[in-house]
């Protein structure tokens, strides 16, 4: 392994670590090799950006009254792209960077189930993109954002399902839920058939519709 190879090794420290909290806890289609690369070297930059600004604004705080004479402390890792042997990289340097990357993945977590981003583009007509999520995810959110109770229709098993959604996921074949608090109805007559105090429900795609609340017919009420 050459010393190049070890520079970009130490580079991509933080950003793995970033990834991994990202992909842990946040929705999105799933990453393959090349992507997870790709990624941890851009976390990792962020990280070390970071920790740049973070030293220089510290310096200039310390040195304000003479800015001419601060001696700029540069992070050796930027040399990498510069010297293709590689350069000696201070591992406090990346101890640093990889202690800032837990924090910078969770608010990157928390960005993006936000979706600041996203809806930033969207308002401004830049994009029309919601990023990774699929309209299950969306559907399901923007239902239980104020009120987590919600109506589970089962066409296959002529069921209903009320309760409150405390648990959702999508694989390659199912839809998943969980809830709290369940009634299952007859879907044709409206009787109770039994309550609990969770439920879990999986079905493969287009077998599971979700609305959020029963509006009356018109048309039946006029009669």
């Amino acid at each position: 392994m050459d010393l190049f190879t070890v520079s970009l090794f130490y580079l991509m420290v933080p950003g793995v670590l970033m990834a991994l909290i990202y992909d842990k806890y946040t929705q999105h289609q799933r990453w393959d090799s090349f992507r997870y690369a790709l990624m941890s070297v851009v976390f990792g930059v962020i990280a070390y950006l970071v920790l740049q600004l973070i030293i220089s604004s510290w310096q200039l705080l310390y040195g304000i009254r003479d800015t001419k004479n601060i001696n700029w402390y540069w992070l050796s890792i930027w040399k990498v792209t510069s010297q293709k042997d590689g350069v000696y990289i201070n591992p406090i340097e990346t101890l640093g960077g990889s202690l800032f990357a837990i924090p910078l993945g969770l608010f990157a977590v928390f960005l993006n189930k936000k979706r600041s981003i996203q809806n930033f583009l969207i308002r401004r007509g830049i994009s029309n993109k919601y990023g990774d999520d699929n309209v299950f995810f969306r559907s399901v959110e923007d239902m239980t954002a104020n009120n987590t109770s919600a109506y589970i229709f089962l066409p296959d098993d002529e069921k209903i399902i009320h309760g409150d959604i405390v648990y959702f996921n999508e694989s390659k074949e199912t839809q998943e839920l969980g809830l709290d608090l369940a009634t299952v109805y007859n879907s044709e007559d409206g009787s109770v058939i039994f309550r609990t105090n969770h439920i879990y429900v999986s079905k493969p795609f287009g077998n599971i519709i979700i609305f959020k609340d029963m509006v009356p017919n018109e048309d039946s009420e006029n009669e």
